[in-house]
């Protein structure tokens, strides 16, 4: 049975502050006070817009589309475990070059997407509103979390100096670690769930 706790947790390893805060706060350095609440909160509203529609309008496509909850949880498991493994190895990888030029709307791009809005946090998006379709109870909690945690990322945002302060930057590596790993073994879960479901793996395995 799946639980608000959770969704909750699911969404916070996906498109929650822990990978949110520390990108904003490489983001943003050098920028006014100012500068920074108006980009958090453009931010914010934008990566909460599109995760309402993607909620919203592309559940009837992939219904349409006759993509099953179990197809749905095999393909964002292994989009899961791959996100897992790209967040793992990205701090032992050289900063890639800055762009030529800044972006034209960075509360869009790259703030909102994919910084809060990632691949693996929009498969996180399909699977629950899928699994909560015809749940009149459900559904309604799957948004409610997801508003939740975009509230947590733009306060996220909004402390992101002072957390990394007092925290340093190093130990939000860490956390992200922990995190990615969690996140991996979800995507596994996901995965033998449905091909049990499926009945292509023994069920006591």
């Amino acid at each position: 049975m799946i639980t608000p706790a959770f969704i909750f947790t699911v969404f916070m390893l996906t498109l929650g502050p822990i990978k949110v805060a520390p990108a904003f706060f490489a983001m943003t350095e050098g920028q006014t006070p100012e500068a920074l609440r108006g980009l958090a909160l453009r931010g914010t509203l934008a990566a909460t817009a599109v995760s309402l529609v993607i909620a919203l309008a592309m559940a009837s496509l992939v219904a349409s589309w006759r993509v099953s909850p179990d197809d749905l949880r095999i393909a964002g498991g292994i989009l899961l475990f791959l996100a897992s493994r790209e967040i793992i190895g990205q701090f032992n990888r050289p900063a890639g070059a800055p762009p030529a030029a800044p972006p034209r709307h960075p509360a869009v791009t790259p703030l909102a997407i994919p910084t809060i809005v990632t691949p693996w946090g929009v498969a996180a998006i399909l699977i629950f509103v899928e699994l909560a379709n015809g749940d009149s109870k459900l559904l309604p909690t799957v948004i409610g979390i997801l508003l939740l945690v975009m509230l947590l990322n733009l306060i996220g945002m909004l402390l992101a100096r002072r957390i990394i302060a007092v925290v340093d930057i190093v130990t939000f590596q860490v956390v992200g670690w922990i995190f990615a790993v969690l996140q991996a073994g979800f995507a596994v879960d996901a995965i033998i769930t449905s091909l049990r479901n499926l009945a292509l793996f023994p069920p006591h395995v």
